[in-house]
């Protein structure tokens, strides 16, 4: 893989070969390792999305209370094993000791970094497992060009870029803000990552006059994900990884 230098893009960062920005074929994103498939945010998750093919897993991180990062998506266990306790309250050892529906386990990340071989798209959930974040890579910076890490609160990305430049970084957003190149730039964001619903061909296409890639998240029926490929996006995260491989083939 050519390794990209600091003042490009986070999702160059995110490429096995540069093959695929040549021909404008999008990353394919495995959403929590692939959401409809697979128990998500597990390990088995991970590895068989990395199976099929797809150049990045995509998963969220919480802080537990003795600061470990686990990788999990809500901030409790209710949805995914039954039990009312948020991550936050609990140990690394009761973390450990649960089990999800499906028979999985939660995973802290660097169990989820060594799992797999492809690039690692991380979301930061809680802004309690930044600093811990900040020194897994103070302590790993072999694991900062494997890793981009994205965030709905802009000041955390801001926090992370200020102090390891060369990580990789993207602005979640649920809208469409009017200047999205100076919004990313405000918090030194290298990528947007946008909701895919109601984006179009002009929205990238202003992005990208401004040097900014787009991301999009949750596109999950042969249509959405068509969609997405038609208007030009840089990275598709979806949970249906094989309906946008499949597409991608056919091409």
């Amino acid at each position: 893989m050519h390794q990209k230098k600091q003042n490009n893009h986070t999702l160059m960062a995110l490429m096995i070969s540069m093959k695929k920005f040549e021909e404008g074929t999008p990353i394919v994103i495995a959403h929590r390792g692939g959401a409809e498939l697979f128990t998500e945010n597990t390990l088995t998750a991970f590895r068989k999305a990395e199976e099929l093919g797809v150049d990045a897993i995509e998963c969220d991180i919480h802080l537990t209370k003795d600061h470990h990062i686990v990788v999990m998506h809500d901030p409790d266990l209710k949805r995914v094993a039954g039990i009312d306790k948020k991550i936050s309250e609990m140990t690394l050892e009761e973390v450990k000791s649960v089990t999800l529906n499906g028979g999985e386990t939660i995973p802290t990340l660097e169990e989820t970094i060594q799992a797999v071989s492809v690039q690692i798209v991380v979301e930061l959930k809680s802004f309690g497992a930044l600093m811990e974040l900040g020194k897994l890579f103070h302590h790993n910076p072999d694991l900062v060009g494997r890793c981009i890490v994205i965030c709905f609160d802009h000041r955390a990305i801001q926090k992370l870029k200020k102090a390891i430049p060369e990580l990789s970084t993207g602005a979640l957003l649920a809208g469409f803000p009017v200047d999205p190149v100076s919004l990313a730039g405000s918090c030194g964001a290298d990528t947007i990552s946008l909701y895919y619903e109601g984006l179009d061909r002009d929205y990238v296409k202003m992005c990208h006059r401004g040097g900014l890639k787009v991301s999009v998240w949750t596109p999950n029926t042969i249509e959405e994900i068509q969609k997405m490929i038609d208007i030009g996006v840089d990275a598709i995260a979806t949970d249906r990884p094989d309906i946008l491989l499949d597409l991608l083939k056919r091409r």
